[in-house]
């Protein structure tokens, strides 16, 4: 079972500006054929600051209990072995889980308060995430403008029937259904604000064609403050919107105050929190792309205008991290030794795009994103592109393992620690870490997108493009 998109670099929980009560959740269950000893559910405290917090329990034979700190509504990931699942929570929260190690997905089961949720949840993503007819990628981005919206409308309908049939019989909180309305809806904003973009980085148009004014009509009887924070369709929306705002306005990405004006863009259309959160987002791309002049004029404005302190502090730190690897410098070159014994070096790899992984198979966030790396490795095959991935575990064999048990795909090399020259070269303070490196062996992006996030094919794609144009 596929997850509904987490962005873990802007996690799923509502700004700390927003006030809840105290309180937790608590997950308990029983496990047949349990993958590993304990089990764990990762939750992540503040938006746009890749910081998680784990919540683990050894299993007493097989039966396990939970407690998890929760301060509002918020998704959170359920890890056992290296199986995923998505879990909503609520305070007060007392759920029931039971399954079998063998058959993970296919026998996850909720039951106690916020059952119907989490088995809504569950249900929804195999039925919707899981059959290609429902997404836009590959074939349904092919589609002309008045073919897409059908596709959209029929989708949307098609959901909102299933939200309606399933509460008939199985009835949710408010906030949940707020929160599925909002993912149904923002799904629907979000893929058309993004279709043209979209259609031109993989190739579906030969140039960018701006659709017709009626395309975008739907904007006029869509309130973009109106979402919810918890929601990734919502977060996607944002970012997506921020861009669209910025080609509407004739601002081309690459002019030099491409973020200052698209900053300034977002403070016109959006009010406090959905202002502030894209107002943060755009902030750390500017930081990651290097533009320190603007960029700290922004920050000054963010903290001015009552940006969150906690997200102030971490752009700013990230700025500074990020002047030692500088975009557009030469990324250090290193020579290890692969799953099969030979050597790679990251100079054999010149004339590729690199996108470059460092992570441990010990690692929550890690195992997370691995389906989702084995899904972008296999999208992109047959395309001038190589993923790298540099497992860091000290035990050599525990990375071993994970590599071949779970067959991942791409180039996988071994380092050994967090604690060594090249992992400090590279400025590594945790991961997984990401970086997107050119043909040319320069930094494209010191801090690339996740592979769960659905743009970072994109990203790649138009490297690809951009690479493939300048070399005529």
């Amino acid at each position: 079972m596929k997850r509904i998109q987490l962005l873990l670099w802007l996690p799923a929980l509502l700004l700390a500006n927003y006030t809840f009560g105290q309180g937790k959740a608590v997950i308990s269950g029983k496990i047949s054929n349990p993958l590993s000893d304990e089990i764990t559910v990762i939750t992540y405290p503040n938006p746009l600051i890749p910081e998680d917090k784990e919540t683990t329990v050894e299993l007493t034979g097989n039966t396990f209990k939970l407690e998890i700190p929760v301060t509002g509504t918020t998704l959170a990931e359920l890890v056992h072995g290296d199986e995923v699942v998505p879990v909503y929570l609520e305070p007060g929260y007392d759920l029931t889980l039971n399954f079998n190690g063998n058959k993970f997905l296919k026998t996850i089961g909720f039951e106690g308060k916020g059952a119907n949720e989490n088995n809504y949840l569950a249900q929804y993503t195999r039925r919707f995430d899981e059959v290609e007819d429902y997404q836009v990628l590959p074939d349904n981005i092919k589609l002309d403008e008045e073919e897409f919206t059908e596709f959209l409308d029929y989708r949307r309908k098609d959901q909102l029937k299933y939200l309606e049939k399933y509460k008939g019989k199985n009835p949710v909180s408010d906030a949940f259904n707020t929160f599925a309305l909002s993912e149904i809806n923002y799904s629907y904003a979000n893929d058309k604000v993004n279709y043209p973009a979209m259609r031109f980085r993989v190739g579906a148009s030969k140039k960018y064609v701006a659709p017709s004014a009626r395309f975008y009509s739907f904007l006029k009887e869509l309130d973009p403050n109106k979402g919810l924070a918890i929601s990734p369709a919502y977060i996607n929306f944002l970012r997506n919107y921020a861009a669209h705002l910025a080609k509407a306005a004739g601002i081309s990405e690459t002019a030099p105050d491409y973020y200052k004006q698209s900053y300034t863009l977002v403070a016109d259309k959006l009010q406090d929190n959905a202002r502030l959160l894209a107002q943060a987002y755009i902030l750390k791309l500017s930081v990651q792309k290097g533009h320190v002049g603007y960029t700290k004029e922004m920050l000054a404005n963010y903290k001015a205008s009552g940006g969150n302190t906690a997200v102030l502090t971490y752009l700013q730190t990230v700025q500074s991290q990020n002047a030692g690897n500088a975009l557009g410098s030469l990324a250090p070159d290193f020579k290890l030794k692969s799953i099969d014994g030979t050597e790679v070096a990251l100079s054999d790899l010149k004339g590729k795009v690199v996108y470059l992984n460092f992570w441990q198979a010990g690692c929550g966030l890690c195992l997370i994103e691995l389906p989702h790396m084995q899904a972008l490795t296999k999208q992109l095959q047959g395309k001038n592109v190589v993923f790298v991935n540099v497992g860091l575990d000290e035990d050599e064999e525990k990375w071993r393992h994970t590599v071949t048990t779970k067959q991942l795909l791409g180039t996988h090399l071994y380092l050994d620690g967090l604690d060594t020259d090249l992992a400090k070269e590279y400025n590594l303070k945790e991961v997984p870490a990401y970086f997107l490196i050119d043909q040319e062996g320069r930094f494209l992006s010191v801090k690339a997108r996740i592979p769960s996030d659905r743009e970072a094919v994109n990203d790649i794609l138009r490297h690809l493009n951009n690479g493939q144009a300048s070399s005529k």
